[in-house]
């Protein structure tokens, strides 16, 4: 009975995201990286040895998770190789640690998606992704929204909605008129917050 007492008593363990090593800054790409590997150790350990880089494309606008061409064709999606595209200016001016990393939970849960698919239900999510209209395509902001709450019920609310401001901050209009269609905004998160509590299960 004590020890039932004392299960009960204890304190619920700690969203995911909220055990990420942060940095006290990120300014440079080896940060970046090392910021990459910390997310992914905390928030998706079951991506433990799936190959993940990290590379800057300008005007991306403002990070992308991409599978490398050449290991496409492999139907074991722990074999392929995955990059984090980002954009220069994440750098240059950067957000928070704390946002960054929850961001970078996001992408994580698009790697961990495109681990789930053979070669062939990969390459047909490329050709549907790569065919939308991020103006106006349901079906796309749909699909990245259910991509934050993946990050959402890991306990990153608070960080991503910090990255969204970060992003609106320095966006043009088109931009930030996207990114508010498919993207939870700071207001969308406190609401899903307020319904869900700050991770779901522990993540």
């Amino acid at each position: 009975m004590f020890l039932l007492l004392l299960a009960c008593a204890a304190p619920p363990a700690p969203c995911p995201c909220a055990t990420v090593a942060l940095p006290a800054s990120v300014g440079d790409e080896p940060a970046l990286a090392a910021l990459l590997d910390a997310t992914r150790a905390a928030v998706y350990p079951e991506l433990e040895g799936v190959s993940i880089g990290l590379r800057a494309v300008e005007d991306l606008a403002y990070l992308r998770a991409w599978t490398e061409l050449d290991t496409v064709a492999l139907d074991d999606g722990r074999a392929r190789t995955y990059t984090v595209e980002y954009d220069p200016v994440l750098l240059s001016d950067p957000p928070d640690p704390g946002a960054l990393a929850a961001v970078l939970t996001h992408e994580l849960g698009h790697v961990s998606d495109y681990v789930g698919m053979d070669s062939a239900g990969l390459v047909d999510f490329a050709l549907w992704y790569a065919s939308q209209d991020p103006m106006t395509s349901d079906e796309l902001a749909a699909y990245e929204r259910a991509t934050d709450e993946q990050a959402l019920t890991r306990g990153c609310a608070a960080g991503l909605a910090r990255f969204r401001e970060w992003v609106y901050a320095h966006a043009d209009a088109e931009v930030e008129a996207e990114k508010r269609r498919n993207y939870y905004s700071p207001e969308e998160i406190d609401a899903w917050v307020q319904a869900n509590g700050e991770c779901i299960d522990g993540g």
